[in-house]
C-alpha cells in the first residue's frame, strides 16, 4: 500500500512539474538544458523519440536546403545532412551555444561537411529570405514564448511551396496541441498539408502558400 502511495505521489509530482514548466514557458524561453544533451544523443532512446520516423514523415530529399530551429545536439540535423546529399545542405539555429558546440563537434567527428550552425534567437531573421526548402521544429515551438514571431521567420525563410514541419511528442512539457498549432501556422500564412502519427507523436507539415 505504501508503494502505491509513493507511485501516486511521484506521478502527481511529474504532472505538477510539467504544468509549472508549461506555464513558465509562456513567459520565458525554457529550452532543454545543455546538460541533458546526452539523453537526446542516446542511441537507445532514438526509437522512443521517433528519430527515423520523424525524418521519414518530413520527407527530406537530395538537393534541399534545410533549416532546423533548435537542433540541440543534432538528433535530427545530423542524419538530415546525409538525407539531402548530394547537393543539399542543413542549417541549425539555436539559442544555446553549448548545444551548438556539441553539434559541431559531432559533425566534425562524423565527417559531415554540409552542415552549418547559427547561434541566435529564432524570432529574428538569420537566413536569406526564401532560401530554404524545409524548416523543421521538433519539440521546440513550445519552448519559445513568442511562437507567432518564430513562425513568421519560418515563413520568411521558406521558398514558395516550401514546407514547415512541426513534430510534437507527448508528454513533453512544451507539447503543442494540434488545434493551437494549426491556428498559429495559419495566422503566419501556412496551409496544413499533412498530419502523420497519433497524438503521442505527430508530425504536421504545412506549406507556404
Amino acid at each position: 500500500m505504501i508503494f502505491v502511495w509513493i507511485l501516486l505521489a511521484l506521478l502527481m509530482l511529474r504532472v505538477a512539474v510539467n504544468l509549472g514548466w508549461r506555464l513558465a514557458s509562456r513567459r520565458w524561453s525554457l529550452p532543454c538544458p545543455a546538460s541533458l544533451a546526452w539523453l537526446l544523443d542516446n542511441p537507445g532512446l532514438q526509437g522512443i523519440l521517433g528519430t527515423a520516423t520523424t525524418l521519414d514523415r518530413i520527407g527530406l530529399r537530395p538537393g534541399q536546403r534545410i533549416l532546423e530551429i533548435g537542433p540541440g545536439p543534432g538528433r535530427l540535423l545530423i542524419p538530415s545532412a546525409g538525407r539531402v546529399l548530394p547537393g543539399g545542405e542543413v542549417i541549425g539555429i539555436d539559442i544555446q551555444k553549448r548545444m551548438l558546440d556539441r553539434l559541431n563537434r559531432r559533425a566534425r567527428q562524423e565527417g559531415i561537411t554540409n552542415l552549418s550552425t547559427i547561434h541566435g534567437d529564432a524570432t529574428q531573421p538569420h537566413v536569406r529570405a526564401e532560401s530554404c526548402d524545409v524548416v523543421m521544429l521538433c519539440e521546440v515551438l513550445g519552448e519559445i514564448p513568442d511562437r507567432a514571431a518564430v513562425l513568421t521567420q519560418c515563413f520568411r525563410a521558406l521558398k514558395r511551396g516550401g514546407v514547415l514541419s512541426v513534430t510534437e511528442l507527448f508528454p513533453d512539457p512544451h507539447y503543442q496541441f494540434l488545434p493551437a498549432l494549426k491556428r498559429l501556422a495559419e495566422q503566419a500564412g501556412f496551409q496544413l498539408q499533412t498530419i502523420q502519427g497519433g497524438w503521442w507523436l505527430y508530425t504536421a507539415n504545412f506549406i507556404k502558400r
